[in-house]
C-alpha cells in the first residue's frame, strides 16, 4: 500500500511539473511560416558585424523576408542567422527601418556555401500605416514591406 501512495505522489508531481509555457515539455506550433523573428534592438543592431558574409539575394514573401548569404565555412547547417532592426525609424514616406543580418559562423573552412533564412516582419508593422521600407546593410536595393 505504501508503494502505491509513493507511485501516486510521483505521478502527481510529474503531471503538475509540465506547464503550458515550458517549450521542452509542451511544444507550441510556430505561428508563422518564417524561420525566425526579426529583433528590434538598437544595441544588437549597432554591434552586428556584417563583414563575414555577402548577401546574394533578398526576397519578400508575404510577411517573411528571405535573405540568402554566401560565406566560407564547413557546413551552412551549422550557421545561425539573426535579423536585427534599428529602433531609430527614419521619418520618410514610407517610414524606413535600417536592418543588419548577423551570421554566426564559428567554422574555419575555405569552402564557400550559401544559406537562406526567412525572418518574420510582423513586429515592424506600424499603426496607421500599411507599408514600411527596409534598408538592409550589404544590399543595395531597399525593400518595400506592404501589409
Amino acid at each position: 500500500m505504501k508503494q502505491f501512495f509513493v507511485l501516486l505522489l510521483f505521478m502527481g508531481i510529474v503531471t503538475v511539473s509540465c506547464k503550458g509555457d515550458d517549450s521542452n515539455c509542451c511544444p507550441h506550433p510556430d505561428p508563422t511560416n518564417c524561420n525566425k523573428f526579426s529583433v528590434i534592438d538598437e544595441t544588437k543592431y549597432s554591434q552586428t558585424d556584417t563583414s563575414n558574409y555577402t548577401i546574394t539575394n533578398v526576397v519578400l514573401n508575404g510577411d517573411c523576408l528571405e535573405i540568402t548569404i554566401g560565406a566560407s565555412g564547413c557546413d551552412p547547417n551549422n550557421w545561425d542567422m539573426n535579423l536585427f532592426v534599428s529602433e531609430l525609424i527614419v521619418e520618410t514616406n514610407p517610414a524606413q527601418y535600417k536592418t543588419k543580418t548577423e551570421l554566426i559562423n564559428n567554422e574555419a573552412c575555405l569552402a564557400v556555401f550559401q544559406k537562406t533564412v526567412s525572418f518574420d516582419l510582423t513586429t515592424l508593422q506600424m499603426p496607421g500605416a500599411n507599408q514600411v521600407q527596409l534598408t538592409i546593410e550589404g544590399w543595395n536595393t531597399p525593400i518595400l514591406y506592404q501589409y
